[in-house]
């Protein structure tokens, strides 16, 4: 199948994220969408964190031995830790089953045990540990392509969109997926200060304090001409409904569906990985259906600039 056929990605990303399905949608969309950007190098990965979701946007593919799962800290589960800020795997190459169709110059995120994670796919061709609300570690014009889908975790989208055009060369290209100000319309655990809400900001689990800021069509369109762009494309994607249900989804009983899915013996936690998938794929594919059909406000954005 094309690296840019949904029904593939989905599976793909089903399979690396079982245990959250509601999270493999949203990746799966953005990846769908993201997949029809043509990719050049020298390019960057800005905020690649371990590098999955590039490397199956690219076409890259796994066993179903291999899942976000099988490399947590579960010690860190319960104590407001990210448990996916470890690196207990070795060897990613016995996982990979399809290699990519394009390769990253360079990957850059602030957490280095994730880099480690990246650089283990392959993907990479260089890794870099920093922080991005800093000035980019690159010099004037180095990149072609620029990816990132973390702007909106850095403080100011004025001076993050800046940075991004120095780096460029003279015509390359920046792709950015970024929330809409509906966002926080349709996730509710969002609103939990405004709703002094002790039951929502437990349902939220942290999650508002990486998300900076959300911005509509039009003040991104100033900020990115202020900045030296012009705008190549643009795409709005997740509806309400979906976001709506990745807001809450299985995340709040994740930590002990990871811990009951890893004590299985290998070849049962197999069969029992390929019965949930299908599972969650007979609801998430009428889903995305229905988000194709949506005339609602969506809640992210994917702006293609050129310089």
């Amino acid at each position: 199948m094309s690296r840019n056929n949904f029904e593939d990605l989905l599976s793909a990303h089903l399979n690396v994220s079982w245990l959250r399905p509601e999270s493999a949608l949203w990746d799966a969309v953005a990846s769908y969408h993201l997949s029809k950007c043509k990719i050049t190098s020298p390019s960057l990965d800005l905020g690649c964190g371990n590098g999955i979701f590039s490397f199956i946007t690219a076409g890259g593919r796994f066993s179903i031995d291999y899942d976000w799962y099988i490399n947590v800290d579960e010690s860190r589960m319960n104590a407001g830790n990210d448990m996916y800020d470890t690196c207990l795997i070795k060897n990613m190459k016995r996982y990979i089953t399809r290699s990519p169709a394009y390769k990253f110059t360079f990957g850059i995120d602030a957490k280095a045990t994730l880099l480690k994670q990246a650089g283990l796919l392959g993907f990479y061709e260089n890794i870099i540990e920093h922080d991005a609300n800093k000035h980019f570690p690159f010099y004037d014009g180095k990149f072609n392509s620029v990816f990132s889908n973390i702007l909106y975790w850095l403080k100011d989208p004025g001076s993050s969109l800046k940075e991004v055009h120095r780096i460029l060369k003279t015509s390359g290209r920046a792709f950015l997926c970024l929330p809409n100000t509906t966002f926080y319309d349709c996730c509710v655990s969002y609103q939990w200060k405004n709703r002094h809400s002790n039951l929502l900001k437990l349902l939220n689990r942290g999650r508002s304090e990486t998300m900076h800021w959300t911005i509509s069509y039009n003040e991104f369109i100033k900020k990115a001409r202020e900045a030296g762009f012009k705008i190549a494309s643009h795409t709005y994607y997740l509806s309400p409904l979906s976001l709506q249900i990745w807001d809450i989804g299985l995340r709040p009983i994740a930590p002990a569906l990871i811990k009951m899915a890893n004590s299985l013996e290998s070849k049962k936690r197999a069969l029992i990985k390929k019965e949930w998938i299908d599972i969650a794929n007979s609801f998430l594919r009428p889903l995305y259906e229905l988000e194709k059909k949506s005339n609602a406000k969506m809640g992210f954005h994917l702006f293609v600039l050129e310089k």
